[in-house]
């Protein structure tokens, strides 16, 4: 198991995008589903104002995500409001896989939030674990490394 740290940051989750991010991870089922975060960062907190999907072209997206490319690289270009990204977990907790973590480096210095969601028991919503990226330069509660890390945050919808 990923040993993670835990973080007194705050994350804030506006409602209209927990509403979106909600009913789009729901749609999809039983299908792993993803999108990005925008917003703001700020020393202490990272704010996420909207959710946007991504189609997901996992060769396998019961088990897996893969941005589409094309609607990707639209992020990427013009990243000053991009926070993170988001995918949901159907059958399992949110809680980071070896996947999820090894794939973190692809994503460069673009990214500080990370959120992923899977359905509670009854199916009807989602549960949604959100974590800060330490990057491989930052000084923090984590050690310094060579890897990307993520370090779980309350995670507050306003």
């Amino acid at each position: 198991m990923t040993k993670l740290l835990v973080s007194d940051e705050e994350m804030l989750l506006h409602a209209a995008a927990a509403r979106e991010l909600v009913a789009h991870t729901l749609l999809h089922l039983p299908h792993e589903s993803c999108g990005v975060l925008l917003g703001t960062t700020t020393a202490g907190s990272i704010r996420i104002e909207q959710f946007q999907p991504i189609r997901n072209v996992a060769p396998d997206p019961l088990h897996a995500f893969m941005f589409h490319p094309e609607e990707w690289v639209k992020f990427c270009l013009q990243p000053e409001r991009l926070v993170g990204i988001v995918h949901s977990h159907p059958h399992s907790q949110p809680i980071p896989s070896q996947d999820d973590l090894t794939k973190l480096s692809g994503y460069g210095q673009l990214l500080d939030a990370y959120l992923i969601c899977s359905p509670n028991q009854s199916g009807n919503s989602i549960i949604i674990h959100s974590y800060r990226i330490i990057h491989p330069t930052s000084h923090s509660k984590a050690e310094i490394t060579d890897r990307y890390r993520l370090l779980r945050t309350q995670l507050t919808v306003t």
